[in-house]
This record gives structure tokens, sequence and C-alpha cells, in this order.
């Protein structure tokens, strides 16, 4: 198998700010023209805005639907959805 570079050529966020609840945004990311993920979200925590995996819950566990390979990957893409969530929203605290 060659070496192939996952790129996101398609980046939807929709803000769903709520009082009470630390969920900013909602993305779907579409990787390579190829394979689009729902459910990613944009959360606010102690520390500043994080990304989040979508997940889903089977007999009373928490399991990932879908997630970055390794944490390069993950940072890679989080990064990316951050910047962009960032610049259209005029987050000033990044």
């Amino acid at each position: 198998m060659g070496n192939s570079t996952l790129e996101v050529t398609d980046l939807k966020i929709y803000s769903q700010k709520k009082e009470g609840s630390n969920v900013l945004a909602l993305c779907v990311a579409t990787f390579n023209n190829a394979l689009v993920v729902t459910g990613i979200q944009i959360k606010e925590g102690k520390n500043g805005i994080y990304v989040t995996f979508p997940v889903r819950n089977v007999f009373g566990k928490t399991l990932p639907v879908v997630y970055p390979a390794s944490g390069d990957a993950r940072k890679e893409i989080s990064n990316r959805i951050l910047a962009t969530y960032v610049v259209n929203h005029c987050i000033e605290d990044f």
C-alpha cells in the first residue's frame, strides 16, 4: 500500500452555542472528496476550545464511531477545524 494523504476537502461548521451547553458548533468534514464525517463537535472547556469526534452509546458504553488513526492526524484535523471556526466566528481567545 502506498502512502496517501488525508485532506479536509470541504468543511461546514454550524453554530450551536446555547446557554448551559459547552458545545459551540457542529461540523461536517469531507476528506479527499470521498468520505463525509458528521457529528464532529467544537466544545469549550476549562483550557479553551477543542474538537471531539463522533461517539455512540452502546449498552451503556461510549464507543468511537470514527476517529483519527494517530495523534498527529488528530492534531492536524483538529487544528484545521479550529482555525476555520476561529476565522469564521471571530473568536479572539484561541
